[in-house]
């Protein structure tokens, strides 16, 4: 199976890393936003941090310029009627994703390979409302994805092997290093990185430590880059509840569910750098503890 030509629907942080990354790759890329409104939003936000790049000197204005002579943007989900790999990028709304994926089958070419960037939600349930199964898998990219090297594939229970396979090749191709997992809740990464952020807060909420001293015990003693403060504020608090509740629903273990202070902040709207605020206050820089997680935890 060769893969030419990528279509990604849903143009937020993920899709767009995406798209870029199979760009910077010499493929062809349909990147359909997949919310209402233009997409001109999207696609200036992409050039932006490509401009970024090249007045860094990490990347060259003619290679900015042919990653975005290679992205064509969209609104219709049926553009994506001729590309041989579809990555859905869209909201982790488990059903949300069911009916994306029944209308691509209606759409995609018989040949297509159709794959979800999910971080945690069943790829075997996306599967489960198709005719076309063996050619359903996932492919997760981590953030920022023209960044990080990692791309998770996963084998849903009817995924075929040579899926698979093209899969496997694919990434490789495009610069990334994959790894194959089984379908299960949060796959390998976030079904360790998950808990382990959620303890972090629940040491927090025992007065164990300070936001700040339990991040640098875990950058110092464990050489993380980041504390797992940062780290929940840098992937987004609302995120990090939501992986979390999914672990909690597969596993049924009291130890999982999302803690007490992650569904406050949330609640308020502290969602970590994005928002301004979360278990740190961006407003001052460098970043400082969040002045209210500074007393007692009620």
């Amino acid at each position: 199976m060769t893969i030419n030509t990528v279509g990604v629907i849903g143009v937020g942080t993920m899709g767009l890393g995406v798209a870029q990354v199979c760009a910077q790759a010499g493929r062809s890329v349909v990147a359909v936003k997949a919310t209402p409104g233009s997409w001109e939003k999207a696609k200036a936000g992409m050039e932006k941090g490509l401009n970024k790049s090249v007045e860094r000197g990490k990347m060259a204005a003619e290679d900015r310029d042919a990653i975005v002579s290679r992205i064509t943007f969209s609104t219709d989900e049926s553009a994506v009627a001729d590309c041989d790999l579809i990555v859905e990028s869209i909201i982790e709304d488990l059903e949300v994703k069911k009916n994306l994926f029944r209308r691509l089958e209606q759409v995609c070419r018989p040949d297509a390979l159709l794959t979800t960037n999910t971080s945690t939600l069943s790829v075997t349930a996306m599967m489960a409302v198709c005719k076309q199964r063996d050619r359903i898998a996932g492919l997760h990219f981590f953030n920022p994805a023209p960044v990080m090297k990692l791309v998770e594939i996963i084998h849903a229970f009817e995924t075929s092997d040579a899926v698979i396979e093209a899969l496997d090749g694919f990434c490789r191709e495009i610069g990334k290093e994959p790894v194959l997992v089984q379908d299960t809740t949060g796959f390998i990464v976030n079904r360790l990185l998950t808990p382990y952020m959620t303890n972090a807060i629940r040491m927090l909420e025992r007065g164990t430590g300070t936001i700040e001293s339990i991040d640098s015990a875990m950058r110092l003693g464990a050489a993380h880059p980041m504390g797992p403060f940062e780290l929940a504020d840098f992937i987004g608090l609302d995120v990090v509840e939501h992986m979390a509740m999914n672990i909690f629903q597969d596993v049924r273990h009291e130890h999982h569910a999302p803690p007490h202070t992650l569904t406050r902040l949330v609640q308020l709207g502290y969602l970590g750098r994005k928002s301004g605020k979360g278990f740190y206050d961006y407003s001052q820089k460098p970043a400082v503890q969040n002045p209210q997680l500074t007393r007692p935890v009620i």
